[in-house]
């Protein structure tokens, strides 16, 4: 039978298998919800995901670009890895401003649209 340290008390008893089953499930889900409070868990998963898209928009622009243009230089796939990363970086370090100026830019190309000639 293995041995475990049981929450009440801490104290170290035999256990059997479903017990310590039991233990460790207990265990997995404190661990969970440890990481789910922590203040810091969205900045970690955002940097994840943010990192993940950057790398495939990168290689997406460049893709698009030598399509339409041709070959394309290490200068301009350096120029694109680098404003990609940039916008990678805004958008991990202050999601909120960047989504305001995003937005904030949106609404200025809306407002500069003549849309009367659409009535």
């Amino acid at each position: 039978m293995p041995y475990v340290m049981i929450p009440d008390g801490f104290s170290l008893k035999k256990v059997t298998r479903a017990q310590k089953e039991a233990v460790n499930a207990k265990r997995r889900h404190d661990d969970v919800l440890a990481i789910l409070n922590n203040d810091n868990t969205p900045l970690v998963v955002g940097g994840l995901v943010a990192g993940f898209f950057a790398v495939q928009t990168t290689n997406s622009v460049i893709a698009s670009l030598e399509e339409r243009l041709g070959t394309l230089s290490d200068d301009v796939k350096q120029a694109v890895e680098e404003g990609v990363a940039k916008v990678e970086k805004e958008l991990v370090t202050d999601p909120k401003n960047w989504f305001e100026r995003k937005l904030d830019r949106s609404k200025k190309r809306l407002e500069e649209l003549d849309l009367s000639r659409l009535a």
